[in-house]
């Protein structure tokens, strides 16, 4: 099994990778399922440039291929992966790119998850009107699809948005049209019940209680999901960074370790690469990684 940790392992996969390329062909899905390995290994090892390199290449085989949706996804990824290696006015270009190729497939889902991580880039970048514009753009795609989920990471990455502009009566209407239908455990829904909080504090940044809100989605999760009158109660709460519940006199440790979570992601783009943050509070620092939150 190969070491993620140990870069050593890099020189191994490449030298895999070159191997495969020549016995199969560059767009043989095991060349293309290394190369997706490798841009792994190469956040994992903090090599940016070994991991945009690699998406580079899947990207280009998906082209080559006419595999459109795959291709999309590989270009979010790409995005990302430049972001993080500090290339911020490619990664815009990309995401530029990647909404030409969601709009030529027109899937709604699709043109929303560009155009939020889109907006997120540019609201990093300092771009703020563009950033509002794509954020709000993503929201209206995401209300023509299916996807309660994606309506709700939408207007939740809308809500922080405007949180942090001090426009907290959008703030509020937004969040709380996300939150009503998203699950409840979704990461990005505990982010928008967190900051709804502190939206109706008046606060313009801020998550609110975490570690309260976390405990009380898990508790609507699992209440939801009980038949009606099993428990007469059930008390959550967060203890140690572990779950806790109560259904009698004693609390009992759930037993999974949870950190609260303090980032707000920008969508991984589903399937190879790992998702990363999604929400970057002002005292960590994501992008979908769920919704990055950044005052």
């Amino acid at each position: 099994m190969l070491d993620h940790d140990d870069p050593a392992s890099s020189s191994l996969l490449t030298s895999l990778v070159a191997a495969v390329e020549e016995r199969l062909g560059p767009d043989h899905q095991a060349t293309l399922n290394a190369l997706s390995a490798l841009a792994n290994l190469g956040r994992n090892l903090g090599d940016p440039t070994e991991r945009v390199d690699a998406i580079e290449r899947v990207l280009a085989s998906y082209d080559r291929q006419g595999r459109q949706e795959e291709a999309l996804m590989a270009a979010l990824g790409l995005a990302m992966a430049q972001d993080e290696a500090g290339e911020a006015e490619a990664a815009l270009g990309t995401y530029a790119s990647a909404h030409g190729r969601a709009e030529h497939i027109d899937r709604p889902e699709l043109l929303s998850q560009v155009l939020r991580n889109w907006g997120l880039a540019l609201k990093e970048a300092g771009q703020v009107g563009l950033a509002e514009q794509r954020l709000t753009e993503s929201v209206d795609q995401a209300r023509r699809g299916t996807d309660h989920d994606m309506v709700g990471r939408a207007c939740v990455a809308l809500g922080l948005f405007l949180q942090h502009e001090a426009r907290l009566s959008e703030a509020r209407t937004v969040l709380e049209e996300g939150l009503a239908v998203m699950d409840p455990v979704h990461p990005d829904a505990i982010i928008g019940r967190s900051h709804l909080g502190a939206v109706l504090d008046g606060r313009t940044c801020g998550c609110g209680d975490m570690a309260g809100t976390t405990a009380d989605a898990f508790r609507e999760f699992v209440v939801t999901r009980l038949p009606a009158g099993l428990l007469d109660r059930l008390d959550v709460a967060i203890v140690d960074g572990e779950f806790t519940a109560r259904t009698g006199p004693e609390w009992s440790t759930s037993g999974a370790s949870r950190s609260c979570p303090a980032r707000r992601r920008r969508s991984r783009p589903a399937g190879r690469w790992r998702t990363p943050p999604t929400c970057r509070s002002s005292t960590t620092a994501g992008r979908s990684r769920p919704s990055r939150c950044r005052a």
